[in-house]
């Protein structure tokens, strides 16, 4: 008999069914969904003087009847040979769309302080076979974790009934809470007038010192409770700002690590530039949180 080791695995020995039988390709998995089409029945009588086979109460020609199904959907197929008076049933559940994930809290590029309480909220569903697996960063009403300061990653994998994945992300950051030390309110002690602020380049210069004299960065870093930080690593990048061309350069001209002063109780750091020329320079300080503060400043030939 044609198919009959297939059926052997299927339905065991073929010889101990009487009429029709249905054999499904390829084989559901272990939830009994497909996830690929199509997905074949083809139906058999053990007894051809009983054809035609009726499905879902229609004849059918040849010999098996042959049903092809490539929509998503659970189909149910009613069939049986010319000899038999009841009906028999298949059931084919297909699924091709892979589960819905909707991330709330985190929110994709959402901004949140240094161990701020945040509650993680997220769903994910599947409205044809159901979830089947879930892996995830947090659970949802459970804390997200704001103790990393910077950039981070929250991760949803979800695999649904039938096999289908769906891997889901939301990049979300961290930053301190920062307070200027000096009394004018900033992260350098010096700031020129607003009235003498003026455009230079593709910045604004914002400060003006005497070539040789120390430029004093200062700041404290803190997190959602108030709490001093003392693991920012920050950094400061001083660039020389050429205007000499069309377009302008940046050459690079100093780097530094902006230590915790632990006597003073803050972020501190005395610049030198003595070994500088004349000129504008662009100060980047890099709070070690993700936030660049890009500052232009004029170093003027010292007073003699």
């Amino acid at each position: 008999m044609r198919r009959a080791g297939l059926l052997a695995l299927v339905f065991g020995s073929a010889l101990a069914f009487a009429g029709s039988y249905a054999v499904v390709s390829p084989s559901p998995n272990p939830y009994g969904w497909h996830n690929t089409v199509p997905v074949t029945v083809e139906i058999y009588t053990t007894d051809l003087s009983c054809l035609p086979i009726y499905v879902n109460g229609v004849p059918q020609s040849g010999h098996p009847a042959v049903v092809v199904l490539s929509s998503e959907g659970v189909h149910t197929l009613r069939y049986r040979d010319n000899c038999e008076t009841a009906e028999k049933t298949v059931v084919v559940r297909i699924d091709l769309t892979p589960p819905t994930v909707v991330i709330r809290v985190p929110e994709p590029g959402g901004r949140y302080l240094l161990n701020q309480p945040v509650n993680v909220d997220w769903v994910a569903y599947d409205n044809l076979s159901g979830i089947a697996e879930v892996e995830s960063t947090a659970t949802p009403g459970s804390a997200l974790d704001t103790r990393s300061p910077g950039q981070n990653k929250f991760r949803i994998w979800v695999r649904d009934r039938a096999g289908n994945e769906r891997e889901a992300w939301a990049w979300y950051y961290v930053h301190f809470v920062l307070e200027a030390v000096h009394p004018n309110g900033f992260y350098l002690d010096q700031l020129l007038p607003p009235e003498e602020r003026k455009p230079l380049g593709r910045g604004t210069l914002f400060a003006r010192y005497p070539l040789h004299a120390p430029i004093i960065i200062a700041f404290m870093v803190k997190d959602y409770f108030g709490h001093p930080y003392t693991r920012a690593y920050p950094e400061l990048t001083v660039l020389w700002v050429d205007l000499s061309g069309e377009e302008e350069r940046l050459p690079l001209r100093g780097w530094a690590r902006i230590p915790y002063d632990e006597t003073k109780g803050y972020y501190f750091l005395a610049y030198s530039t003595k070994d500088h020329s004349p000129g504008f320079y662009e100060l980047q300080i890099y709070f070690g949180d993700g936030r660049l503060e890009r500052i232009r400043v004029e170093l003027t030939p010292p007073k003699e």
